[in-house]
């Protein structure tokens, strides 16, 4: 029998869990802000992917979750979780062309893109550059 530890395997699940749903909150906020043109707008690929892959996330979780109730190891539905990869993929490539169909459209309705302090950052738009943090 595989001892399960409990206490880990809780924090790791609430860890997941808070992680998965920061991601989603950012990620909407991104979708919901360029639809409804707000002033400043903050979207890159890496942000478009959370809400995507947030559903692997939510599974991940609820398996955590079980491992630490039943203190037993949860077995994981194949098709279920293949089926949530693929979903991760699909928003893989679906952010990475909307990001660039957003660049396009935000810059052609007078938005500059704000200067980053780093690479990694995500891209931030506003209607005047002052605007800017």
């Amino acid at each position: 029998m595989v001892k399960i530890n409990r206490p880990f395997t809780g924090i790791f699940a609430v860890f997941l869990l808070f992680l998965s749903c920061w991601g989603c909150w950012f990620s909407i906020s991104g979708y919901l802000a360029f639809f409804k043109s707000n002033d400043v707008i903050v979207f890159s690929w890496k942000v478009g992917v959370m809400i995507f892959a947030a559903p692997i996330l939510f599974y991940f979780t609820y398996l955590a979750f079980y491992a630490t109730i039943k203190n037993e190891p949860a077995k994981m539905n194949n098709k279920l979780a293949n089926s949530l990869v693929i979903l991760a993929m699909f928003g893989a490539v679906f952010s990475l062309l909307f990001s660039l169909y957003l660049s396009y459209n935000l810059n052609s309705h007078g938005y500059k893109i704000c200067p980053k302090g780093s690479w990694m950052d995500p891209n931030e738009y506003a209607k005047d550059i002052n605007l800017c943090p």
